[in-house]
């Protein structure tokens, strides 16, 4: 579409991805990560930072580029075409954006490793299910000790890096956690991607001086900032998702015989791919709307809420006709179809479903509450 124009700097970045993601991404990759223990392939993410992919929102004081967020969100479209599962939105955007914000020794140490592809990084913040954004966080740091519980925590495996959000009393803080530490529990279960959350608790974790990355306001605006631009990014990544789904399906539906008949010479199908391509075009443009609004800091919380909603919902529904085109082969483990639709469910809930984004947008409209800067 003549709409869909990258600037020098993204489409380097594109040809970038597509070329490796070409070779090394796709459904094969995705095949043989989900076999993996973790659900995380180091290698890999070590190769994402020889390409500069994990400090792309980094400074170069932490070894990252610092390209920015279209630059990211261009990456994270791609990524979201091959399916790839590892944790860029989680590690480099989110992460990436909060080690960005913290000047003390340990997040600089962090910084370089995650932009070396030496580490990748999350962060826990949820602390009830179905949330949106920051919650007031009942997870407490007092005394030096760390106490409470979160939940959904993203992209972990045993290497993981782990902030944490929490309260003290001076206000909001982010706090560097060692998973192996006395009072950590971990639970981490396997989504329907094949990579794993966590849900972890807390109990008197001891927690040195150094280990707190950001305080007071300086944390909760590095938070927010953090989750908005995940959420964009995520947003990018279904959207790409849907994109590579219907192109497979298009191809599909030139190869199946039905009655005699190629499944794309039947127009009531040709018009529900129209549709569906619509849905995707308007997705595109719902993310980078998102993108420019959190850039001039003009009507921020609509339009995130927005882009989460319609590309959750584009990528849902592409795959429920992916799968409803390729027949019983669609439900098959050895059609990569089924990948793409597991990918769609577990993207598309992260950090709140269709309607919940539908519901904040509407809230946000009403209330005019759509935030200027």
């Amino acid at each position: 579409m003549g709409w869909r124009v990258d600037n020098e700097l993204q489409q380097m970045l594109r040809d970038s991805a597509q070329g490796y993601l070409g070779d090394a991404g796709g459904a094969p990759h995705a095949r043989r990560v989900r076999a993996l223990s973790d659900g995380f392939d180091p290698a890999t993410w070590a190769s994402f930072g020889e390409l500069g992919w994990t400090g792309v929102l980094l400074p170069e004081r932490l070894g990252g580029s610092e390209l920015g967020l279209e630059p990211a969100l261009t990456l994270a479209e791609e990524l979201g075409r091959s399916i790839a599962p590892e944790p860029f939105v989680a590690s480099s955007v989110i992460a990436g954006t909060l080690l960005s914000a913290a000047t003390t020794d340990a997040a600089t140490e962090l910084g370089i490793a995650l932009a070396q592809g030496r580490r990748s990084v999350t962060l826990a913040w949820q602390e009830n299910r179905g949330s949106l954004g920051l919650p007031p966080f009942v997870t407490c740091l007092q005394n030096g000790m760390l106490s409470g519980t979160k939940v959904h925590v993203p992209g972990w495996h045993p290497g993981v890096a782990l902030l944490v959000a929490a309260v003290s009393a001076t206000g909001p803080v982010v706090v560097l956690v060692d998973p192996t530490a006395a009072g950590v529990t971990i639970t981490a279960s396997r989504l329907t991607d094949a990579t794993l959350a966590a849900d972890i608790v807390f109990d008197r974790v001891a927690i040195a001086d150094d280990a707190v990355l950001l305080r007071g306001a300086a944390a909760e605006a590095a938070l927010q900032l953090a989750l908005a631009r995940g959420t964009v990014a995520l947003s990018a990544q279904l959207e790409g998702l849907a994109g590579a789904l219907w192109q497979m399906t298009a191809s599909y539906m030139k190869d199946r015989l039905q009655f005699g008949s190629r499944l794309s010479d039947f127009q009531a199908l040709r018009h529900q791919m129209v549709d569906l391509s619509a849905g995707i075009e308007l997705a595109a443009a719902s993310w980078r709307a998102a993108a420019t609004a959190l850039d001039s800091g003009v009507g921020v919380d609509l339009a995130i809420h927005a882009a989460k909603a319609r590309c959750s919902q584009a990528a849902q529904d592409m795959s429920r006709w992916a799968i409803q085109y390729h027949g019983a082969f669609g439900y098959t483990d050895e059609a990569d179809v089924g990948l793409f639709v597991h990918a769609a469910l577990a993207w598309s809930t992260w950090l709140g479903n269709p309607a919940a984004h539908r519901r904040a947008a509407l809230v946000a409209y009403r209330s005019g509450n759509v935030r200027h800067g």
